[in-house]
């Protein structure tokens, strides 16, 4: 379903100093999301403008792909990450250039082979039954298409479990690993490659074509 937001900019203002002062606290522990996102696209190399993005998060992945002028559709099961992404999404005048929905992605309600590129950035360990999400990223990726897969490593997530922890709150770990990821598309013949990051692992996997 295409998730449509009502702002205003009081809204907008009001989320921006909140948000800001989540990226000082994280600058403050050595983590600069915006940066490791650009960081990691930047590593995915070319990308053509239809692109998926499962998980909105805070938005921090749409703004860096809309700024680069690609078309970009971001799901999220959840409203409220929706909300978040949409707020900064307006405060950085982007909103029209990405179409939200609210969509899980283990039942993504897109034809074979519409995208060129997934992105999952920092989901990973929020999901279970992770298959079911590999099986439909591989069925929505076009014939020559690209995932671009990350998480936090132990070091990145050391980081954000001591700031939930700080906070009272309790960070959901599923136990995702990037050998289970890496395999799953090795066994579908993809071409991988694992660039470096200080608080990520990462998987840049390149589709064949299949016979």
């Amino acid at each position: 379903m295409r998730y449509i937001p009502e702002l205003t900019e009081k809204d907008i203002a009001e989320n921006r100093k909140y948000f800001q002062e989540r990226v000082t606290l994280y600058k403050n522990l050595g983590i600069d999301f915006a940066n490791i996102r650009k960081s990691i696209l930047k590593k995915a190399g070319t990308l053509e403008r239809d692109i998926l993005e499962i998980g909105s998060g805070n938005g921090y992945t749409a703004i860096s792909l809309a700024k680069q002028g690609h078309k970009v559709i971001s799901i999220d099961p959840d409203k409220e990450a929706l909300r978040k992404t949409a707020l900064n999404l307006a405060y950085e005048r982007l909103l029209g250039k990405v179409e939200l929905y609210l969509m899980d992605g283990k039942s993504l309600k897109f034809d074979d082979e519409s995208f060129q590129a997934v992105v999952v950035i920092n989901l990973f360990h929020h999901i279970e039954e992770v298959d079911i999400v590999l099986s439909e990223i591989d069925r929505v990726l076009r014939s020559d298409g690209k995932l671009i897969a990350a998480d936090f490593n132990k070091q990145g997530m050391k980081i954000i479990n001591s700031v939930h922890k700080n906070e009272g709150r309790t960070h959901e770990d599923s136990g995702v690993t990037k050998e289970h990821i890496y395999s799953y598309f090795n066994k579908l013949g993809y071409n991988i490659t694992e660039p470096k990051n200080r608080y990520h692992w990462i998987l840049i996997a390149e589709k064949k074509i299949r016979p």
